[in-house]
């Protein structure tokens, strides 16, 4: 980026001895006012002096106690910029960063929203980096942390190309390793990914930047920062676009799997499981629950073969936090509802005894809905043995019971488990027959439809009473059978 393109007036030339001749020179650092003098002056080599002098005053830090004297005059730093050499100009930058670096060293605010005049210097920043100091390249990268707090900065940055100058810095062999740097500039990202959807819904810009996202994420297994920023971002990138009918989601998930990150996010799970980092849990969760949560069970079946399912059976016990629980017991039922394989992988690893477990002894309602929802899936498995013992396990009691919950999603659901396993269980095997009958006679199934149809529940609930009554249990004069008195 050209100075012309940053909007700057073209350079006044200087003469090339007069500089060389100063630059060949010691300049001794005397008194501050004297600088201002100086800068303000009409002297063409004074100026140029005392805007050094002033350079080195803030690269040294020696007059941190005077920062206002220099925050007074910064549209001098501003006229310099705009009428002045280069030779000038790249002194205003590094002079404008080193203020923004000490008035967070001494102030811990910023002191007004950028003009446009700072955006423009901060993108040339990033547009050269290699030409600035580390300490001024960090302090221009914190500004920029901290003022990309207000989404409508954000916008004045210029999302797009700000993305793309933090994403060529990530890249630049000079800094790609350095942690200061990459961590804050996953911050920056991390921003710019929650704050802008036409990022999120840029198909180019994600599919470019999930190589980036593994590059980092194997060269930065240690650093926690960084880590929990990249999940928070691909969080942001699969759930904006988990919707099937998105016209990017299938290559975005395609892309992640292309580039192995779902044994990389397990493998997160795995070791913040031993240190105990909830956050880097909670956020690699929600990114596998994207996938469980596609139509398409291929995306199912390559979490499940990230041997995702002993890991949902440890987060599932009551040490952990309530929203990782929750996204565990999510992953549960997505899984549940899947094909019959996939269904018959959670009965063979005995998620069936966890989900009871929760169901009958679990406090909080959001969770217990989940393990319902897929304890309920459990009355599509594709095997007569399986459905037995769940029958016996107490399957139809749990059943009947939702039958007291005011929620018609959740009741719909119990009659429509009731319906699959009372129909299939009698017509695949034998003994299921005598099984089921036991249980219709224990629980007084008969009586607990009537009542719940008395009940003035949803048509769709009432519907599906008239089906099993109908073709379960022969009924067929259903308004007698609803006006019955009970037997004393």
């Amino acid at each position: 980026m050209s100075m012309d393109e940053l909007g700057f007036e073209s350079e006044i030339t200087i003469p090339e001895e007069l500089y060389n001749s100063f630059k060949n020179t010691e300049y001794n650092i005397n008194d501050i006012t004297q600088i201002i003098e100086n800068i303000n002056g009409t002297e063409t080599l004074n100026k140029l002096k005392g805007l050094i002098g002033l350079n080195k005053l803030y690269l040294l830090e020696i007059k941190k106690e005077e920062p206002n004297q220099i925050f007074n005059d910064i549209n001098t730093l501003f006229n310099l910029l705009e009428n002045y050499p280069e030779k000038f100009k790249f002194e205003c930058f590094k002079i404008l960063t080193s203020i923004e670096h000490i008035n967070f060293t001494i102030e811990k605010f910023i002191k007004n929203e950028p003009t446009d005049k700072i955006v423009k210097i901060i993108l040339f920043i990033f547009s050269f980096p290699e030409k600035f100091k580390l300490d001024l390249l960090l302090a221009d990268l914190d500004y920029v942390n901290i003022i990309t707090n207000d989404k409508n900065i954000i916008k004045k940055l210029g999302t797009e190309n700000l993305y793309e100058k933090i994403k060529k810095l990530i890249k630049n062999e000079g800094y790609s390793q350095n942690e200061l740097i990459i961590n804050t500039c996953i911050k920056i990202l991390s921003k710019i990914f929650e704050n802008d959807n036409e990022i999120n819904k840029n198909k180019v810009i994600i599919l470019d930047f999930i190589p980036i996202l593994a590059y980092l994420m194997n060269n930065f297994k240690g650093n926690k920062d960084i880590i929990a920023f990249e999940l928070q971002i691909l969080y942001k990138v699969t759930n904006t676009n988990v919707d099937e009918n998105s016209p990017i989601v299938k290559d975005i998930m395609d892309k992640i799997i292309e580039m192995n990150l779902l044994p990389k996010i397990m493998d997160i799970i795995d070791k913040s499981d031993i240190n105990f980092d909830q956050n880097q849990i909670l956020f690699s969760l929600r990114i596998l629950g994207n996938f469980v949560a596609m139509e398409n069970s291929y995306y199912t079946d390559k979490v499940i073969e990230c041997n995702i399912l002993d890991e949902l059976k440890k987060l599932m016990e009551p040490q952990y936090s309530f929203g990782i629980r929750k996204e565990a017991s999510w992953i549960i039922s997505n899984i549940a509802a899947g094909t019959p394989q996939q269904l018959t992988k959670l009965y063979e690893n005995n998620f069936q005894d966890i989900l009871f477990n929760i169901i009958l002894n679990e406090d909080n309602s959001k969770i217990k809905e989940n393990c319902l929802w897929a304890l309920y899936n459990y009355s599509n498995i594709n095997n007569p043995e399986y459905l037995d013992i769940l029958v016996e396990k107490g399957f139809l009691d749990i059943i009947i019971k939702r039958f007291s919950i005011d929620n018609g999603d959740t009741l719909g659901c119990s009659l429509e488990a009731l319906a699959k396993i009372l129909m299939d269980g009698k017509k695949k095997d034998p003994a299921m027959f005598n099984i089921i009958e036991t249980k219709i006679n224990e629980l007084d199934i008969l009586k607990e439809l009537k009542n719940l149809y008395k009940n003035n529940v949803e048509n769709i609930c009432k519907n599906r009473i008239e089906f099993i009554l109908n073709n379960i249990f022969g009924i067929k004069d259903l308004n007698n059978f609803i006006s019955e008195k009970e037997n004393d």
